[in-house]
């Protein structure tokens, strides 16, 4: 067996960690995306705004929560960022940059898939537009 064939775990790594860097950025670029624009520019929710209690209404709170919510994201984006580098004898490969950008996208619908089911139907925690009389219609679009 030649040593071009031969089994590396580095190299094996490398090949698992890659779609994976793409998958967790686009996953934290999900997350910014919707903590960013929904919660802080357009502040139509914050992360626990249909959780009925008076501590948690408190405005201070709200923002707590979204700031927390924010470096859950920085983390999951240092993890995707560590995972590119570790693969980045990859680069080179044709259509890596197509595969990263790919996965990016799988991660960034996932996150909003799960933000969807889990933190507005199951949970409950909030919905985008809180002052809505059809909220389901705007968690859907």
């Amino acid at each position: 067996m030649s040593s071009d064939t031969a089994y590396s775990p580095s190299l094996a790594r490398a090949a698992t960690g890659f779609p994976w860097a793409g998958y967790l950025l686009g996953f934290a670029l999900g997350g910014f995306f919707d903590g960013i624009l929904l919660h802080q520019v357009l502040q139509w929710h914050h992360l626990l705004s249909a959780v009925e209690s008076s501590a948690v209404q408190d405005i201070r709170v709200q923002i707590l929560a979204d700031g927390l919510f924010h470096a859950a994201m920085y983390v999951v984006a240092v993890v995707g960022l560590w995972l590119l580098w570790r693969s980045r004898r990859r680069f080179v490969e044709p259509g890596a940059d197509r595969l990263l950008f790919a996965n990016a996208l799988i991660g960034f619908g996932v996150w909003h898939i799960l933000d969807g089911v889990l933190s507005h139907w199951i949970l409950g925690l909030h919905r985008i537009r809180m002052d809505s009389a059809n909220p389901l219609l705007w968690d859907l679009l």
